[in-house]
């Protein structure tokens, strides 16, 4: 499975030589030599000394042209290659590759002495760079290859160099990569090949795929199996509630306000909006609430206390009920009389505008008020008693920021999957979450299904990720300094199509979960979808991939996407060569003159060094790939078979 060769530099194969004529012309030479001696009668040891000397140079020259036709069958390309599961962890079983080391197939380091070559190859017809079909044919035991002229893409980028295994250690990836090619490329083979190495070696392995890709979640189903743990797998899916796991994103805190931060990062709003900091504030107290009288904070128990102020009322009456009740003698006949006395009194109104509908809640918010002594009245119950004596219409333009995004992930089958009922007997479906996927070690697969409904698979994907965010905080707060730096079990995130599945989340996890554990793989077809998906926010876009210290790139097109890239990728000098020629004649005393002059000058320039040509001319499971910053590799995977 895995070649380890040696180092070759690239000669100028492309360029037409005479060693075959040469070695043609030898044997003839030799064959003539010994023709005329047979003839002439001239002594053996002629005959002998011309036929080997014939023999020597022609050998050597036949050497040098199945040399030169080998290197230039490799610019002719490799098809594209299978490569067994086990044949891989043979590979690690064996020693070749280590438990920490990630192999991504075969290539070689890509350096300045490439990018010229490639501006050389760029100015070549095809005819010149590849072997006539017969010599392929003959080179591969006659079997048939495509034609290298008419393939997908420029087979000779691979072949500019002898290649050989590209073995980079898993460390280098937890600064997190973003994956970059066009649609069928390479993102979900590479993606395989990930997640079977991730996978083997005990890591979490975390799948986001907006679109759902059958062969993605088969991918991640047949991974545990080919590894002997088949209960690994576990799946989220809207479109298969049936089969899917139920996801609590808010089973796990420690405060309410992380759960109202987990809310507005699902909203995906700016930190100084206003609207957002009021609901911010609200979820907050009524989470506290909850809390306080023993229900669970979930999806849809948020939305029933936060569609309308009415609900957001009975809320308050449970909890004041509950804390009056618990401290007041009488409380039931005390409240009673108030709320008669409140019911006959048509000045109910406390403030402009502002009206508790329930007598017997009015009652309870004057008797908390006025009896309870401020240092110990809840700061959750004072808060929301606030938030529900305002006026109903601004409450209902302050809080319509909220009430859409719960919608979203409250509806249909998305209500028992999202916020799941753990009194439920009758439902088999295990309750997780990120830190059970965790603790579990699991192989997750979390299809989203945005082709049928785009914008509640953005939200699915932005409390999933919350609740990641939240996980890897708590394992900042919880776990030793040592535990926190390099967890035993690390946790890798692909998300496929950043396009549906980036948002603020993402961002706090690529900023400040590197040390929990959390590595990210950001895949996606441009730069483009990036932009566009955080709302035209350029700047955001490039803040997202300044926290990609690794950069894997296939085939592309797109003209952003391609400045982005030579700017990671940077540039080399490269020496231009002018010639001149110039003729002319005079005539003098002496008769007709002629002059000729040449001129040559050398000039560096500065050029990419990956030439953009190059980068949209990738064939299939072809890359680029960027690593820790600096060093660059060009390289190709196989197709691998579970």
């Amino acid at each position: 499975m895995i070649r380890r060769g040696a180092d070759a530099a690239l000669p100028e194969a492309f360029d037409r030589g005479s060693e075959g004529w040469a070695a043609i012309c030898w044997a003839l030479s030799g064959l003539g030599a010994a023709s005329w001696m047979l003839i002439a009668g001239a002594s053996a040891a002629g005959l002998w000394g011309a036929l080997g000397l014939s023999l020597v140079l022609g050998g050597l020259r036949l050497g040098q042209a199945v040399g030169r036709s080998r290197l230039r069958a490799r610019l002719a390309g490799t098809p594209v290659q299978p490569l067994p599961a086990r044949a891989l962890a043979r590979s690690r079983d064996r020693g070749h590759l280590s438990r920490d080391d990630a192999w991504l197939g075969w290539g070689f380091r890509w350096e300045p002495r490439h990018a010229r070559l490639a501006a050389e190859m760029l100015k070549r017809d095809a005819r010149e760079i590849y072997p006539p079909r017969w010599v392929l044919r003959l080179l591969h035991g006659g079997a048939r290859r495509p034609d290298p002229a008419s393939s997908r893409g420029l087979p000779w980028i691979h072949g500019l160099h002898e290649e050989r295994d590209i073995v980079l250690p898993f460390k280098a990836l937890e600064g997190h990569t973003a994956i970059m090619a066009i649609t069928g490329a390479i993102k979900t083979t590479l993606f395989k090949l990930l997640v079977y190495q991730i996978a083997s070696r005990g890591d979490v392995v975390i799948v986001i795929d907006p679109k759902g890709d059958a062969d993605l979640r088969a991918i991640c189903r047949q991974v545990p199996q080919a590894l002997g743990h088949p209960e690994r797998f576990v799946m989220f899916h809207p479109a298969f509630p049936a089969h899917s796991f139920r996801f609590d994103a808010f089973s796990a805190w420690d405060r309410e306000t992380q759960v109202a931060s987990r809310i507005r990062m699902i909203m995906n709003t700016e930190e100084d909006n206003n609207f957002v900091s009021f609901v911010w504030m609200t979820v907050t107290h009524i989470v506290g609430c909850m809390k306080a009288i023993g229900q669970r904070a979930s999806i849809v128990a948020l939305l029933e206390h936060v569609q309308s102020q009415g609900a957001a009322e009975l809320l308050c009456e449970r909890v004041l009920e509950r804390f009056l009740g618990e401290r007041t003698p009488g409380f039931e006949v005390l409240i009673a009389e108030r709320a008669r006395a409140a019911a006959a009194d048509p000045r109910r109104q406390r403030g402009k505008g502002s009206q508790v509908a329930n007598p017997r809640l009015s009652a309870m918010i004057d008797y908390f008020n006025g009896e309870v002594e401020q240092t110990l009245r809840p700061r959750e119950i004072t808060g929301l008693i606030a938030a529900i004596e305002a006026n109903r219409e601004w409450f209902g333009k302050m809080i319509v920021t909220l009430t859409p995004t719960l919608t979203k992930l409250a509806a249909g089958d998305l209500g028992p999957l999202l916020s799941p009922n753990y009194n439920d007997i009758d439902d088999p479906r295990p309750i997780l979450n990120s830190r059970k996927i965790i603790d579990g070690g699991c192989v997750a697969y979390f299809g989203l299904d945005a082709l049928s409904d785009p914008s509640v698979a953005a939200s699915i994907a932005a409390v999933t990720l919350a609740d990641l965010a939240g996980t890897a905080g708590d394992i900042y707060n919880h776990a030793s300094g040592q535990e926190a730096r390099a967890p035993g079990r690390r946790v890798h995130v692909l998300i496929d199509e950043w396009g549906d599945a980036v948002c603020e989340p993402v961002i706090q996890i690529a900023n400040k979960a590197r040390g929990a554990g959390v590595v990210l793989y950001l895949a996606g077809q441009t730069f483009s979808d990036l932009v566009v998906k955080l709302g035209g926010n350029v700047s955001m876009a490039k803040r997202v991939m300044g926290n990609m210290n690794n950069l894997i790139v296939g085939a592309t097109n797109d003209p952003d996407t391609l400045d982005m890239i030579s700017a990671k990728i940077g540039e080399t000098t490269v020496a231009r060569v002018s010639q001149s020629q110039s003729t002319g004649r005079s005539s003098e005393d002496g008769g007709v003159q002629y002059r000729l002059g040449r001129a040559a000058s050398v000039a560096e320039t500065t050029q990419e060094l990956v030439p953009r040509n190059v980068l949209m001319a990738l064939p299939d499971l072809q890359y680029f790939a960027v690593v820790n910053r600096a060093t660059l590799y060009k390289g190709r995977i196989p197709v691998l078979e579970l």
